[in-house]
């Protein structure tokens, strides 16, 4: 699967929030919906152009959210952020797949689990959860074949853009991360 592709992340640049803005803003309403995401809620292309460019360049122990943009040969494809951040303790994390040309390879959970293991490192985290829409089945599967832990399922809001919904709890651990990428025979530089 890996062979001759090269997968990186790296932090948020100016180049990449078009590509952000235009997969929030022409998601589709199916693909909104599957994911638990509420239109009502987004602010305006200009809006969320502010916020994305606001956090480029902000210090680690001072920021709130974080962006690490998903590279496929140097191609950016999709990106986690990290949000509620609180420095040397906890973060919650969300995956979001721009191109979906690479949907379904296994390629999600190859740059899921280098974008956890940055977020470790960068907020010298202690935990970090995630917590997909319970009937979207993306995630959900994506969760269980790395193996990180499902260790709740409640109603409520995972980000402020979502809906109230049915939400799997999953705890994001780095050795079950750091375990998947050594078992592909991935190099772990992120």
């Amino acid at each position: 699967m890996a062979d001759n592709i090269n997968f990186a992340v790296r932090t948020l640049e100016l180049s990449d929030i078009p590509n952000i803005v235009s997969y929030w803003l022409e998601s589709s309403p199916t693909d909104l919906a599957r994911m638990g995401a509420d239109a009502s809620k987004f602010p305006t292309a200009e809006q969320l152009e502010i916020s994305l460019r606001s956090g480029i360049g902000q210090a680690n122990h001072d920021a709130q959210t974080s962006y690490l943009i998903w590279l496929i040969n140097n191609i950016p494809i999709g990106f986690s952020s990290l949000k509620n951040i609180h420095f040397c303790q906890t973060g919650e994390m969300h995956l979001h797949m721009w191109d979906a040309s690479y949907k379904g390879r296994g390629y999600g959970g190859i740059l899921f689990c280098l974008s956890a293991l940055k977020f470790y490192e960068k907020f010298k985290l202690n935990s970090i959860t995630c917590e997909p829409r319970s009937s979207n089945p993306l995630p959900n599967k994506l969760f269980s074949k790395i193996g990180f832990p499902l260790t709740a399922t409640r109603v409520g809001a995972s980000s402020e853009l979502s809906l109230i919904c049915e939400l799997n709890q999953y705890t994001i651990t780095k050795n079950i991360a750091e375990e998947y990428l050594a078992n592909l025979g991935l190099n772990l530089d992120t």
